[in-house]
């Protein structure tokens, strides 16, 4: 793909997805405290693996968080965290309104002990030695943590153990039902998309997202899934010229020969949990779903159950909602499925 057709795709995505986004939050909606990784950008860029997280006593709560930036405690509604992954500790302290610590201190050295750990703040400091720019978390007797140093930077100095559950847990992998969940969503899908087969805008998608009448229970809103619907119906051929597919591969008929695809997909795998590179986006916990169509030349191996490969056979990402599922992404593999000339695909008919 060259790099221009790149700029395009990144544009109707973008274009899209910022008025999906627009569209699915409500006005007056709280903000969020599952950010990932409390907000930590080191943590969130290394995708770190986080072995304990502490809190604040008393800011262990959405509520107490709150209830703190109303009280002036924090400046945002944000846990104020140290997590610890490996030699390094992870931390969120800046919305406290009493914390001196440099603000741009939100990675540390951690040095394990047999009753707690210590963080160095001098970057020169090792552990093993006796620094004394450095702070100690002792355990206490009831399973917290005291930093006593902590003080004298403005910060709480007991902490409490409140690690995040799996972000996004798995459940047991069943084929069957997966298949009667695909089954019961497409037919929903394609249902929820008729409004848009004919001369669909985004002014359209605006209005029925502003009317109540959103796609939300098929597809994620401000997903991929989402931006791409949005470009597949109101720009199908830019859609196409953007992926550097040649003229001979324009579809006016994108979002109908998607329904047409899927309606005989089969699922034939999960590919585990999709790895999100875009941290706003890790919430979803989009897993892949390989999908495959009898007899059809567009069936690749599957791979192994819950590894996820690129290049191999199509799929699509869905989030669990209950016991449905929402649609999350289109995978390249599947629109090259989506794109190929019709005879070369037999699940998809002129």
């Amino acid at each position: 793909m060259s790099g221009a057709a790149r700029v395009l795709l990144l544009v109707v995505a973008c274009a899209a997805w910022s008025f999906m986004a627009h569209a699915a939050e409500p006005v007056d909606a709280a903000p969020s405290l599952d950010v990932p990784y409390d907000g930590n950008h080191w943590a969130m860029l290394t995708k770190a693996r986080i072995q304990a997280r502490y809190l604040p006593a008393g800011l262990t709560d959405d509520q107490a968080i709150r209830r703190a930036v109303a009280d002036g405690v924090l400046r945002e509604a944000v846990y104020p965290s140290v997590q610890l992954a490996d030699d390094v500790a992870y931390i969120t302290t800046n919305a406290l309104t009493a914390n001196t610590l440099d603000r741009r201190r939100n990675l540390l050295a951690l040095c394990p002990q047999a009753d707690g750990f210590q963080l160095l703040l001098d970057e020169a400091d090792r552990c093993g030695t006796d620094g004394t720019h450095r702070l100690r978390f002792e355990q206490d007797a009831a399973g917290g943590m005291v930093c006593a140093a902590c003080a004298s930077l403005g910060l709480p100095t007991h902490w409490e153990r409140h690690d995040r559950p799996a972000r996004c847990p798995l459940p047991v992998w069943d084929r069957a039902a997966a298949q009667r969940q695909f089954d019961a969503w497409q037919q929903r899908f394609a249902q929820d998309m008729q409004p848009y087969l004919r001369d669909a805008t985004e002014a359209m998608w605006q209005a029925r997202a502003d009317a109540g009448q959103p796609a939300d229970a098929t597809v994620v809103p401000a997903s991929r899934a989402s931006a791409a619907l949005v470009a597949m119906s109101t720009a199908p051929e830019a859609f196409a010229d953007a992926l550097g597919m040649p003229a001979s591969r324009r579809r006016s008929d994108l979002l109908a020969r998607l329904l047409d695809l899927l309606s005989t997909a089969e699922v034939s795998g999960r590919g585990g949990l999709y790895p999100e590179p875009v941290p706003e986006l890790e919430g979803i916990c989009a897993q892949v779903w390989y999908l495959q169509w009898p007899g059809s030349a567009a069936t690749a191996s599957v791979p192994a159950h819950d590894r996820y490969l690129r290049d191999s056979a199509p799929f699509i990402t869905v989030q669990l909602h209950g016991e449905e599922v929402r649609l999350a992404g289109l995978s390249r593999e599947l629109v090259d499925v989506l794109l190929a000339p019709a005879q070369r695909h037999d699940p998809v008919q002129d």
